[in-house]
């Protein structure tokens, strides 16, 4: 019974990694549809409200939390099931990345959209 209760656990994390994942690559999604329009405006045009190093620091959480999750992912595919606890932690600081990052995708420079993309490609190879 106890191992039915920890599969059944396994899927269901699982299913929720899965998606979290959906969520990012969509939320970007749209992040790289404008940034066929950011690079056709001019330079001075990119630089917006925020500056560029405050977007830099947003890539870095969002980099720092990439890793996080994807050592916690490669944990709950082991079967390490202490794991699963970090899922909330993890919950919460996508959901301040996430809006930050949704706020971004207008003032974002192409320089930093490519990082952007960088790091989903870094994800989406690591959960495959």
């Amino acid at each position: 019974m106890r191992r039915l209760l920890l599969t059944k656990n396994q899927t269901k994390m699982k299913k929720t990694f899965i998606l979290v994942i959906a969520v990012m690559f969509g939320m970007t999604a749209g992040i790289r549809a404008n940034a066929t329009t950011t690079s056709v405006m001019s330079t001075s045009t990119v630089v917006a409200s925020a500056s560029s190093s405050d977007w830099d620091s947003v890539l870095n959480s969002y980099e720092k939390y990439v890793n996080e999750y994807i050592a916690v992912y490669k944990k709950v595919q082991a079967g390490d099931t202490s794991a699963y606890s970090k899922m909330a932690s993890l919950m919460e600081k996508y959901q301040k990345l996430a809006e930050q990052l949704e706020n971004a995708k207008d003032e974002m420079t192409a320089s930093q959209l490519a990082r952007l993309q960088k790091i989903n490609a870094k994800l989406a190879k690591a959960i495959q």
